[in-house]
């Protein structure tokens, strides 16, 4: 039986997060205002920022014809070989997998230090962002994390937001989301 001392060693505290489905600037002077993907909206001045992170998160795509193309041929060495296939597989055609990366961006608030946070590919930039707004997802990810920065100078910025304000390649991606809460979860 766990004691309680170690089960506190062992506990990661995150903050409460929310993921946004919008964010204006424009709105109101020197404040941000947000809006929630479940419902509700909230003004937050640029002072109760604490702090601005963000994340490339690693995906790994597996295409429907490696499904497809492995079931067929265990089927076909199932019934055509009933002793199993005797000669080498090797499979020929277009790649099976795709590794990509989604973009995250997030903001701390001081207080209870609630973790608001977007994730770029479902975000709508042109609301945010207007004429600025691209056709590219990260560019348009980091003109916003630009002005959010420029509206938060004394924010605490990790290396991620540091590497897109000083145009620099961005750090390694993260396994996961929660990978990713967890280390915004950190102290300030």
């Amino acid at each position: 039986m766990k004691s309680e001392e170690g089960a506190s060693e062992l506990s990661v505290h995150m903050p409460p997060h929310a993921r946004l489905a919008t964010l204006s600037l424009a709105s109101a002077p020197h404040a941000l205002s947000v809006g929630f993907t479940d419902g509700g909206e909230r003004v937050i001045s640029k002072i109760a920022i604490a702090a601005l992170s963000g994340a490339s998160i690693r995906t790994e795509m597996i295409s429907p014809e490696a499904e497809h193309h492995s079931v067929h041929t265990m089927l076909i060495d199932a019934t055509m070989y009933p002793l199993g296939s005797a000669r080498p597989w090797r499979y020929t055609g277009p790649r099976l997998s795709s590794e990509g990366a989604t973009l995250v961006f997030g903001l701390r608030t001081v207080g209870p230090g609630e973790l608001l946070y977007l994730v770029a590919d479902s975000f709508n930039f042109r609301k945010a962002l207007g004429p600025l707004a691209g056709y590219s997802t990260e560019m348009n990810l980091r003109e916003l994390i630009r002005q959010v920065a420029a509206l938060a100078p004394d924010a605490e910025r990790d290396d991620f937001v540091n590497a897109v304000i000083g145009r620099v390649p961005l750090p390694p991606p993260y396994a996961s989301l929660v990978e990713y809460f967890k280390a915004a979860a950190r102290p300030l």
